[in-house]
């Protein structure tokens, strides 16, 4: 009996020491069918790097590999951040909605129009990071979720319990030629998401260039975390931008997301023609207004995507739609929140535009309360200049900008993998 009671204690002082074996279910080589070993998981995150920029703030991040290694390489180098980030948020968007399934029904509408690599290159960042793949999915699936009008109740809820009482809606334009001082084309991609409200992403921003197996490179100027892409650049010079556009009857969560058909253009587009092509030819969700730029030919289109339609509208050419009505100006091309404001002092800064002046004077003025990330393009140098919200009450329009030369970088990681 006695050493039946010697046996029982010890056991009890080893439990209630800690020092008792346990699982780690988020093990990645436990959830992964990919990795072999821990060697061949270094192995993978060595063909990454990850370097922090003059600011002290942004992270640059340089990939390479197939879809699941690109993912697990972001994961793994930027483990703490994104599970601050992505938890965070997840966290807070569960508790105002008292529910965790909406971010799982929507995700499982859009999943069957999800590229198969982009499904992998979550895998293997919620791998890396060791985060639950709902939580890696229901973050991703937030761009559509505030833009779908499906259900009116629901989507005024997004936008007062999500975003606040700010509205949510975006502005970009382009400038060529005579609009220009330097006679240089530059874009401009202003983002009004109000995230910086109620997360904690505005506090990672992420500029990621990635080298992919098949397609073009690119850079993806966004947060640690996210995959999708809202703001970027391709090395063929093709710049990003994007606007909801209201709520039309048959909007739909079953369809390409606009984050992952962005990563498409990204991959796939050398041209306005391609970029056309890839977004037309995507199934249709909700309705947005893209301004896409090619820096070699220094040309810009504008297009208006439905979910049953494509309209595509050229330089100075004016847009009729809905109940818009956007005048055109010479050499510019525009659409956004605040649009009489921006032709007024489009028309008036013709000629006289610079990068400063951008970052100074029009891009405040146009920029909504909500304004989360501003881009600069000079999509013919491959170069730009971003912004990022510095908290819940400062916009990104107040903010430094910091220049990126994605050429230059791209050249130099590539000759770092010969």
């Amino acid at each position: 009996m006695n050493l039946r009671l010697r046996f029982l204690a010890t056991v009890m002082t080893v439990f209630l020491s800690g020092c008792f074996f346990r699982i780690d279910t988020m093990h990645p080589l436990i959830r992964s069918d990919v990795l072999i070993d821990e060697e061949h998981a270094k192995a993978i995150v060595a063909k990454g790097k990850l370097v922090i920029a003059a600011d002290g703030k942004t992270r640059i991040l340089f990939l390479r590999g197939t879809p699941y290694e690109r993912g697990y390489q972001q994961g793994y180098l930027l483990r703490d951040d994104i599970q601050d980030n992505l938890g965070y948020i997840y966290k807070q968007a569960s508790r105002k909605f008292h529910s965790e399934e909406l971010f799982e029904e929507s995700y499982e509408r859009m999943r069957p129009f999800i590229p198969k690599e982009y499904v992998e290159e979550m895998h293997g960042l919620a791998h890396g990071s060791r985060m639950p793949l709902r939580i890696v999915h229901g973050f991703h699936a937030l761009p559509t979720m505030t833009e779908w009008g499906g259900r009116k109740h629901l989507q005024e809820l997004v936008k007062k319990q999500l975003w606040g009482e700010l509205g949510t809606s975006c502005s970009n334009f382009s400038l060529n030629g005579n609009a220009t001082a330097d006679k240089n084309f530059y874009a401009v991609r202003i983002l009004d998401w109000g995230l910086h409200r109620i997360s904690r992403t505005h506090k990672y921003p992420l500029i990621t260039v990635s080298v992919p197996e098949t397609g073009l490179a690119s850079v993806n100027i966004g947060w640690s975390g996210f995959i999708g892409t809202v703001s970027g650049m391709n090395e063929a010079g093709i710049t990003l931008g994007e606007m909801g556009y209201g709520n039309p009857p048959g909007e739909t969560m079953r369809g390409m997301p606009m984050p992952f058909m962005l990563r498409e253009v990204m991959s796939k587009a050398k041209n306005l023609a391609d970029v056309r092509s890839v977004i037309s030819g995507s199934p249709g969700d909700c309705s947005f207004i893209y301004l896409m730029t090619d820096g070699k030919s220094r040309e810009s289109e504008l297009y208006i995507r439905d979910k049953d339609r494509f309209v595509v509208y050229k330089p100075e050419q004016a847009v009729i739609d809905r109940d818009k009505n956007v005048p055109a100006i010479k050499d510019t091309q525009y659409g956004g929140h605040y649009l009489p404001v921006m032709e007024e002092i489009l028309r008036a800064s013709h000629g006289t535009v610079t990068v400063e002046k951008l970052q100074t004077e029009l891009i405040p003025k146009f920029a909504m309360p909500s304004n989360f990330q501003n881009v600069i393009y000079d999509p013919g140098h491959l170069k730009f200049w971003v912004a990022n919200a510095r908290n819940s009450s400062e916009r990104a329009a107040e903010q430094p900008y910091l220049e990126f030369d994605f050429g230059q970088e791209l050249a130099k990681f590539r000759a770092d993998i010969k």
